[in-house]
């Protein structure tokens, strides 16, 4: 059984909807990062088609997780195409092209008892911290983290003036468009969104439960402390938020990104910043 400890989501811009969406069972819990739109306007009536995607995503797996248990791949498989069924029925326009698609990131796990059940899309991450001292990491790696890629999105950058939107940069909105392009293609990338055969290349992985662990579900904009500015090593960040609370961690992510990095100068990033969610549990073997 999951121990929930604390949770969080803050949304990233003023103005902006939150597109993380998370939920919890005594067996199940997950996080989900709706990756923002690069539509000229949106399919999908409301706020947005990624928070439209995460959390009908999430309403779905609380109604749904325990019919299938372990299954994730089936629970998975069951959102998918409920979600492409109200595409069809919902959807306000036709999309331009497959880049309009709405996707998004995913970290899921499950509790039997005896071990930790977990399924991954992008860069939502797990971080377990056992009694005994134990660390492990998991996610899928991600390329848009990369020497290359980070030298090329400050590029783009520099074309952005002081204070400007990236996303009403033609360039920018030329390269994210074309990367979108290649989600749930083989010769692209695999990700929750619309596509069931997505849930082929879905990773997974199976974790014995041989003594208590903390575990920490989040989503790319809280791992950014870690992963992207540099500021804890992983085993200090679920450290710090077993010990002071994740609304510490999300406030030193804003402080590096509103005072240290404002310029995003330090990490090169379109989004000054990100949605930070994250749920913090125990569990321990039966």
């Amino acid at each position: 059984m999951l121990q929930i400890l604390d949770s969080i989501s803050e949304g990233g811009r003023a103005g902006k909807p939150n597109e993380d969406a998370f939920g919890h069972t005594d067996t199940h819990a997950w996080v989900i990062d709706g990756a923002t739109g690069v539509a000229d306007s949106e399919l999908l009536a409301g706020a947005s088609d990624a928070r439209w995607l995460s959390h009908g995503v999430s309403e779905h797996f609380a109604q749904q997780v325990a019919r299938f248990g372990s299954d994730l791949k089936g629970l998975t498989r069951s959102a998918i195409e409920t979600m492409r069924g109200r595409f069809d029925r919902e959807a306000i326009r036709a999309p331009n092209g497959r880049y309009e698609l709405p996707s998004a990131a995913m970290i899921l796990v499950h509790d039997d008892g005896s071990a930790l059940h977990i399924a991954n899309f992008a860069d939502c991450r797990l971080l377990l911290l056992g009694d005994d001292g134990r660390f492990a990491d998991y996610t899928e790696r991600h390329g848009d983290r990369s020497p290359k890629s980070k030298a090329r999105t400050a590029a783009l950058l520099e074309k952005v003036g002081p204070d400007g939107d990236p996303f009403v940069l033609p360039e920018i909105m030329t390269y994210l468009r074309k990367a979108r392009s290649y989600q749930n293609r083989a010769d692209g990338y695999w990700i929750l969104g619309l596509d069931p055969e997505a849930v082929e290349h879905m990773p997974q992985w199976t974790v014995p439960l041989t003594t208590p662990v903390t575990g920490l579900l989040m989503s790319d904009g809280f791992a950014s402390l870690t992963y992207d500015y540099k500021q804890l090593t992983p085993v200090e960040l679920i450290t710090k938020a077993r010990d002071e609370g994740l609304g510490a961690v999300v406030e030193a992510i804003r402080k590096f990104e509103r005072e240290d990095d404002p310029q995003m100068k330090i990490y090169p990033r379109f989004k000054g910043s990100d949605d930070a969610t994250a749920l913090l549990f125990r569990a321990a073997p039966v």
